[in-house]
């Protein structure tokens, strides 16, 4: 009898063990990498920790102030010199203990909750998650949050995790329907104040919610006390904005917004359609094999109580995507990266009370498994810097002044080689002003079919976009670039 009542606990102590484990070893691995910053948005977040102004590219707009107060908080108690780097890294982190926590909750296999982890870390995109310095890891960790609290398919406190005497004592509280409602709606306004851009998703969990309540009535009173704490938390976001832009927001959220669908927010090197380039982009991220099974393990999920208000989040942040993110940032695939692992372990777990699916069960979590950390690992490179920082230590080197046409990472190159001429690829009158009478490099995010390849900084890991390095003299000024 006393051994059968040990057995639990002896299993939760080993699962947490190897859940340590795997978040150690993961993340320390990672830890090799220098924690650059990689890209234009993440210096305008740079630049917003001392001075926030989002006219002035500090960061850019809408001003994710949500972030920035989280990376000043970051800055407060740590001396890293790339403090919202350093939260996107420590928000991966956080975002994987979700995912074990959330499976942990819903499962009576505990281990399942294991390979929900297991599955999560091994996607190509983690890594660029957690080195970026972006708001994408920082907001889904606040979305994750809310998933733990929400009532979708089993109560809050139903499984043996929650059972605790601290549980016991908040379980009345969180059980409170109004007290519940402002609660998960402050997490879903912490999550837009960090991304705005996850309106669509948050939005659709907020519907979902709806649909999954119970009684109708209650459900509308939920909602309604989870859009009063969005909006006064957006308006406390829009106050700190406007205190520091006034009116003029307004006009350049105008200019961004247009620039965003017309000429840097979707354009590809491609003329393929939004929907080819986004299974591309899929296909590169997760492997052909990879991309079968993760879409026919949501296919499933949808059939299925347990996952189905997953499945329906991931479908509908697809169809968001397809209209309104660039595809040659699988950033953007950060919703999947979150919710996949959790269908595919919960369906799994499943089935796998079926004795006679369970060798095929096993089969199938170990192709999942190899498939997509073979894709994964196999693109992580021995490079320590950032694509942009090898960049700028080719160019110290020279004394001589260059001139510089680059169609990414244009303000971090003008910020870390202010001896040189960089010039914006995206328009081209002013990119080739200068070039029309001096030899010039070019910088390029894709490969070009010119010749004249100098150098390629390779990316560290999937997601990390590589740069070719051309240069053109003046014999070559009329070289089709």
């Amino acid at each position: 009898m006393h051994q059968q009542n040990n057995t639990p606990w002896r299993t939760d102590l080993i699962v947490c063990i190897s859940l340590i484990a795997c978040i150690a070893g993961y993340f320390g691995l990672l830890n090799y990498y220098s924690f650059d910053i990689s890209s234009d948005d993440a210096l305008y977040f740079q630049r917003a920790l001392s001075h926030f102004s989002v006219l002035e590219f500090s960061p850019h707009f809408p001003g994710y102030p949500g972030f920035v107060w989280l990376e000043r908080l970051i800055s407060a108690i740590s001396s890293h010199p790339n403090s919202n780097v350093l939260l996107s890294f420590l928000s991966a982190i956080a975002l994987t203990v979700s995912v074990f926590v959330y499976c942990y909750q819903r499962m009576q296999i505990k281990s399942f909750a294991l390979f929900s982890v297991l599955l999560f870390l091994l996607q190509g995109n983690i890594a660029e998650l957690a080195f970026n310095g972006l708001s994408d890891a920082s907001a889904l960790w606040f979305f994750s949050l809310y998933l733990l609290l929400t009532r979708f398919h089993l109560p809050l406190g139903s499984t043996p995790l929650l059972k605790t005497k601290l549980h016991r004592v908040l379980q009345p509280l969180l059980q409170g329907q109004t007290f519940s409602a402002v609660i998960s709606g402050l997490l879903l306004a912490a999550c837009l104040a960090t991304r705005p851009s996850y309106l669509p998703l948050v939005a659709t969990a907020m519907l979902l919610g709806l649909l999954y309540h119970r009684q109708r009535r209650q459900g509308y009173q939920r909602l309604g006390w989870q859009i009063l704490s969005i909006t006064l938390v957006g308006i406390l976001c829009a106050l700190y904005v406007f205190m520091q832009d006034g009116w003029a927001y307004i006009e350049e959220g105008r200019r961004f917004t247009q620039g965003h669908f017309t000429i840097w927010g979707n354009t590809t090197s491609t003329t393929d359609s939004r929907l080819s380039q986004w299974l591309t982009t899929l296909t590169n991220t997760y492997s052909t094999l990879g991309v079968i099974l993760l879409t026919s393990m949501l296919a499933i999920g949808l059939y299925q109580q347990k996952t189905r208000g997953l499945s329906i989040l991931v479908c509908c942040w697809f169809a968001w995507i397809i209209r309104g993110q660039n595809p040659e940032n699988i950033r953007h695939l950060a919703v999947f990266s979150l919710l996949l692992p959790i269908i595919c372990a919960q369906l799994i777990e499943h089935f796998y009370q079926t004795q006679r699916m369970r060798p095929a069960l096993y089969i199938l979590s170990f192709i999942l498994l190899v498939t997509l950390g073979y894709h994964s690992i196999k693109q992580f490179t021995q490079q320590r810097n950032a694509p942009v920082l090898q960049v700028t230590q080719f160019f110290k080197t020279m004394n001589k002044q260059q001139i510089i046409i680059s169609n990414y990472n244009i303000d971090n190159l003008r910020h870390n080689l202010p001896q040189h001429v960089i010039l914006d690829r995206h328009y081209q009158s002013s990119s080739n002003y200068l070039a029309q009478q001096l030899g010039y490099w070019r910088l390029s995010s894709n490969k070009l079919n010119s010749g004249g390849l100098v150098a390629l900084f390779k990316g560290r890991f999937l997601g990390e976009r590589s740069l070719y390095l051309y240069y053109f003299d003046l014999n070559h000024l009329n070289t089709r670039t």
